[in-house]
Order: structure tokens, then sequence, then C-alpha cells
């Protein structure tokens, strides 16, 4: 459940605050800021009552100190060496925790054979030379030369049985965070449960797929990777949407990358309104302009021919952006969804997990 982000408001529904939860989605509306971070807390605990009976800030601030999230000095608070640490850990259990169960764990291919970290299947095959000998399935090969009348000692090479497994496959993933000034726009908050996906997905990867790679990148004039442990600080611009040279960055990261299966993942709220022009910034924030659009799908081809899916989510459904994202999804034969920001993290690790498996 997400605590700010999610259907429901748990603090409507329970008089019980997990401050590890609530302290890890303001640090990343914060930009790791813990001035601010303390700040906001304060005001949601004095206008709320959140501390209970009792207890006030003073009592909070002990409950993150035993929780590692802060630690106090002469006339100071300060994080603590894990604190980004605990605050991605919370974040994954939020978006992710009940989730992950429920997803496939392995990255199978359509074809059999041996692969980079097999997965064994059910069911026997005939050995055939070259097949690893630690795939020898002794019971059936032993049962074929007692069929024969043959004691134990009689094994002979056409009795003997491998294990079929599955070839197995890597990703390589590249998430895309819009920073346009949109993110944060007329009083909506964008920005920050992009963010929080991009931690937990991390995570995720990092726990679940250790041999997968993210590369997470931020586009708004221009584009620029950002690293996995800086992601809370990211924040946005003053910037229009440079969706092309997102994609370009992208493609490039994603081509040195060795995997089989290469992903592109999108999160934006509004069209792209500026591209590079023969080395100059080109901006337009007026419809669709031609020129953007057009520079931008050529961008998109490129990435298809380069063998790299693409999955863009808008948070957003204004009319220009809906009208592109159609008009780019057939471009680049990939796939659109409108997740609004509840249900965000669902749609990205859902849509992450289904589009793993290499297409041969």
């Amino acid at each position: 459940m997400i605590l700010a982000y999610g259907p429901r408001d748990p603090l409507a529904e329970s008089t019980v605050v997990d401050w590890r939860a609530l302290f890890s989605q303001l640090w990343v509306r914060a930009n790791g800021n813990l001035t601010e971070v303390l700040q906001d807390l304060k005001d949601l605990v004095d206008r709320h009552n959140l501390a209970g009976e009792g207890r006030g800030f003073d009592d909070v601030l002990d409950d993150l100190e035993k929780q590692g999230l802060i630690k106090r000095e002469i006339g100071q608070i300060l994080p603590t060496a894990g604190s980004s640490a605990t605050v991605r850990d919370s974040i994954f259990e939020m978006i992710f925790g009940g989730l992950e169960r429920g997803l496939p764990g392995g990255h199978a291919s359509p074809r059999t054979g041996t692969g980079h970290t097999p997965e064994r299947q059910p069911h026997t095959r005939a050995w055939q030379s070259g097949d690893d000998v630690r795939d020898l399935d002794w019971n059936s090969s032993l049962r074929n030369t007692l069929r024969r009348g043959a004691g134990a000692n009689g094994l002979e090479e056409s009795d003997l049985e491998v294990w079929e497994s599955e070839s197995t496959t890597g990703c390589a993933t590249v998430l895309m965070i819009d920073v346009s000034h949109s993110m944060i726009l007329y009083g909506e908050d964008r920005i920050t449960p992009a963010k929080m996906v991009a931690i937990g997905l991390a995570e995720f990867i990092r726990r679940r797929h250790p041999r997968d790679t993210l590369d997470v990148l931020a586009f708004g004039n221009e584009a620029w990777r950002i690293p996995t442990a800086s992601l809370a600080e990211l924040a946005v611009g003053p910037f229009h949407t440079n969706t092309a040279d997102g994609l370009r960055l992208a493609r490039e990261i994603l081509r040195k990358r060795r995997a089989a299966n290469k992903r592109i993942l999108m999160i934006t709220d509004g069209k792209p309104s500026c591209i590079f022009d023969k080395g100059r910034l080109y901006r337009n924030s007026m419809g669709l302009d031609p020129l953007v659009v057009e520079r931008t799908l050529a961008e998109g081809r490129r990435c298809f021919r380069e063998g790299c899916g693409i999955s863009t989510f808008m948070i957003a459904q204004d009319p220009a952006l809906v009208e592109f994202v159609e008009l780019f999804t057939r471009a680049v034969q990939g796939q659109a969804f409108f997740t609004g920001l509840d249900r965000l993290g669902e749609f990205v690790l859902r849509d992450w997990a289904s589009n793993r498996r290499k297409r041969v």
C-alpha cells in the first residue's frame, strides 16, 4: 500500500502509523532534504495528532532514531549512513511487496536447450553428445538399463537420459522519467510517485534478478543518467519535454548491454515539446509540432530496429499526449498504458515482468 499515492489513505483507517513508510515518502518528495522532511513530518504530526495520546514529535524522533533513519548529535539531527538504504527497502515493500509473489521468477525463452542459468523442466530426453553431465537423470537412465535386462553395471550410452532445460536470458532495462515542469504543475505531484516506482523497481531487480540490469535516465530539455542510489534526489526543473533525446540515450545505453532482451519503460505526463536541431534546442509547447513529432518517432523507430521494446506509461490524459502516444506506439510496435498515479507501480512491474521473455 502506498501511503500518499495509493487508492486509500491508511491514516483514515488506523491510528497506527508506519513511521518508516511515512518518513520514506517524505524523503523522496523532499529530494532527500532532511530538514524539509522533518518539517513536513512535524506538520503532519501536529495537524493530525499522529503521535498518539500523551506523545509528541520528540517521541516520533525517538522512533525514527531507533529504526536507524536519523541520529541526533549536539544541536542537530542528521541522516544515518543507512538512511538511504532503509528508505529504498521501505519503498520496495510499499509498492512491490504484495505484487512480487505473483510474478514469474525467471527469464525463460520459448526454446529449449543449454542456456545461461538453465531452468530444469519436469521431463527428460535422450542424452546427446555435448549435453552437460550435470543434467543427467540417473534414475531414468538406470531404469532404461534394467529394462534391457542388464544390471546396474551394464549402463550404456543409449540408456542415458538428461533433464530437459529451458534456456534463460538476461534483461536490460532503461527507465525514462519525465522531469519537465508539468510533473509538479497545478498542484499535482507526479514526480514523487515516478521516483518511488524507479526506486522500487531497482530494488526488485537487484533482489530477484541480479543478472539483469536497470539504468534510469531523466529527460527534460535534454536527457541524462541517474545513479539508482541517487533517485530520491531527482528534482523537476523548468524544462520542456525532449522525448527524442531520452530515447537516444536509452538506445545508446542498451546498445552496450549484452542482454538478450532489452526494454525501455517511459513514464511521462506530457507530449514531446522540444528536440535538438542542428545543435540548438528547438522548442514549441503549442500542440503537436510536426518537426518535434517526426524526430521523436524517428528515434523510437531506431530503438525498435535495434531490438528495444518500448512501453509508455501516461500519468496524465492530455489530448495531445494521448494522440502522440497512439502515433508513437504504432511506430515502434510498443505498448501504452494510462495508469494514473495510484497504480503506476503495479502497471510498471507487471509490464516489465510480462515482457522480459526473449522473443525468438
